[in-house]
C-alpha cells in the first residue's frame, strides 16, 4: 500500500510540475510590429511591406492598416531579414540586420 501511494505521488508530481515544462514546448517562432509613418510622422496605411529571411528566401509581407501598423506572426527565428516598404507616393524605405526572438514580438519603426 505505501509502493502505491509513493508512485501515485510520484505520477502527480509529474503531471502538476511537468505541464509547466510542456507549455513552452510549442513556441518555435517569432513575430514582427511593424508601425509605418510618413515624413511628417503621420502614420501611413495600404503600405505594402515585405519582409525576407536573407539565409534562406522566406518571404512575409502584409498591408499596413489605417493606423500604419503591421503585424507579422509564424516568421523563423534569427536573421537576418531585410525589411522594405512600398507606398503610392513615397519612396521605398529598407531597412537591413533585423534579428527575430524566440516567441518574442519585436517592434520596427519605418519612415
Amino acid at each position: 500500500m505505501k509502493r502505491l501511494f509513493i508512485v501515485c505521488s510520484f505520477v502527480a508530481a509529474l503531471c502538476i510540475g511537468g505541464t509547466t515544462l510542456l507549455s513552452a514546448q510549442g513556441v518555435s517562432t517569432a513575430a514582427i510590429s511593424i508601425r509605418l509613418v510618413d515624413a511628417t510622422g503621420a502614420p501611413l496605411g495600404g503600405a505594402r511591406i515585405t519582409a525576407v529571411h536573407l539565409p534562406s528566401g522566406t518571404t512575409y509581407s502584409g498591408e499596413t492598416r489605417a493606423d500604419g501598423r503591421l503585424n507579422i506572426p509564424g516568421m523563423r527565428v534569427g536573421g537576418p531579414y531585410r525589411v522594405t516598404t512600398a507606398a503610392i507616393g513615397y519612396s521605398p524605405a529598407t531597412k537591413d540586420e533585423i534579428y527575430l526572438n524566440l516567441g518574442v514580438t519585436s517592434d520596427l519603426a519605418l519612415t
